[in-house]
């Protein structure tokens, strides 16, 4: 074998996940939300599992009850494995629950009174598994939902105890004349008492963790605000002269690495002081609004202009060429008498045009950029003025 096939073979031997973790991704799936769901759901199955072998150990060998043994296990195995196919092909998560909660914890009871049924004298033992179901709940379900369902569970256990003492003495009058009638008044009792105390933990939980989830919804919120405040103004929408410097540094750095030219353009609206001494601020201000809006519109998706100060703005133009950005200026200037701004005068600017140096700090530019709208401002304003340089 030569040396670049024995390189690749083992780049090829290093890159492959070992199989423990390819296993893992092949069960538990790479989404991180599925692969908690399912980790919870083998948690569950282990429980399952255990609680059977504790239900064959409990049953009298050769009884009837061994083939209703026999279809419990069949149910549980086709609700567990129908459960694990929803999550891991996340057909669970079109629903509001993806972890499928409440149906998980409906078929549970059904799977543990249905166990109850089966063991005879040790039928009590088959009730704690409802603990481990109701603590999930608190996971994923709201607290009326909890409250409901354990609601759900008692009365359904409190049928399961009258349908099964009914089985024993074949009528339904004679239901306190059964000598296991004590023991299962017992049993039903001790989950009365302990299930809804379980159930309020868990609805406290629940609880805690909705009021958790909005207020770091909350805060979430509250930092982008402050970011968006931080990098755009107020009053234009459009991002703030310390965001725009921190963009033109980046394009600088950009161009010096990989040779790609950047122009700038200072834009100056027209007899803006006018404008506000003849209609007032507030007016002053939607032609602000309307200028920086139509400006977002004309401009190409790339282009990026900021409020630079006052009726000032700045157009960062990536990838384009000193000429190439005069054009695009222009095309926004010849749009300037169309834009609707409440019935004022005309609206005009001017603006500087310049292309960046590789060899220059991205401050030049601009003053040069400054400079080029000034000169169109002296030659009459509502104009363009493009200042070449050399690359």
């Amino acid at each position: 074998m030569s040396p670049d096939r024995a390189n690749s073979a083992g780049a090829d031997t290093q890159s492959a996940p070992p199989w423990p973790q390819r296993l893992s991704e092949l069960f538990l799936s790479t989404d991180p939300r599925r692969r908690i769901r399912i980790t919870q759901w083998g948690i569950t199955v282990i429980v399952y599992a255990s609680s059977a072998l504790v239900v064959k150990f409990a049953l009298r060998p050769g009884s009837a009850d061994e083939i209703g043994y026999a279809g419990w296990c069949a149910f549980l195995v086709l609700f567990l494995t129908g459960v694990y196919v929803a999550l891991r092909s996340g057909w669970s998560e079109r629903f509001a629950d993806p972890a499928l909660t409440t149906a998980q914890m409906i078929l549970g009871s059904i799977g543990v009174e249905w166990g109850y049924v089966l063991c005879g004298p040790a039928r009590g033992a088959t009730l704690y598994p409802l603990l481990l179901i109701f603590a999930f709940g608190a996971f994923s379900l709201s607290w009326r939902r909890i409250m409901w369902l354990t609601l759900l569970t008692l009365v359904s256990l409190v049928a399961t105890v009258a349908v099964l003492e009914t089985s024993r003495t074949g009528d339904p009058g004679g239901l306190l004349k059964t000598s296991e009638l004590r023991l299962d008044q017992i049993n039903v009792l001790m989950i009365i008492i302990v299930l809804p105390a379980l159930s309020v933990t868990a609805a406290r939980l629940s609880m805690l963790r909705y009021k958790l989830r909005s207020q770091r919804s909350a805060l979430s919120e509250a930092m982008e605000e402050v970011q968006r405040l931080a990098t755009h103004d107020d009053l234009t929408e459009l991002v703030n002269r310390r965001h725009i410097q921190q963009r033109l540094a980046q394009e600088l750095s950009r161009f010096q690495r990989h040779g790609s030219p950047f122009s700038v353009v200072i834009i100056d609206l027209d007899f803006f002081k006018r404008i506000n001494d003849t209609h007032g601020h507030a007016f002053g201000d939607h032609v602000l609004q309307a200028f920086a809006a139509e400006a977002v519109a004309t401009l190409r998706a790339c282009d990026l202009i900021a409020r630079w100060g006052g009726e000032e703005f700045l157009v960062l133009l990536p990838d384009t060429r000193a000429a190439q950005a005069a054009t695009i200026i222009r095309r926004l200037l010849k749009r300037m008498p169309t834009m609707p701004h409440a019935g004022g005068p005309p609206l005009t600017f001017s603006a500087g045009v310049t292309e960046c140096r590789r060899d220059e700090a991205v401050e030049d530019a601009v003053a040069r950029a400054d400079a080029a709208m000034y000169e169109a401002k002296a030659s009459g304003r509502n104009a363009v003025r493009l200042k070449e340089t050399t690359t």
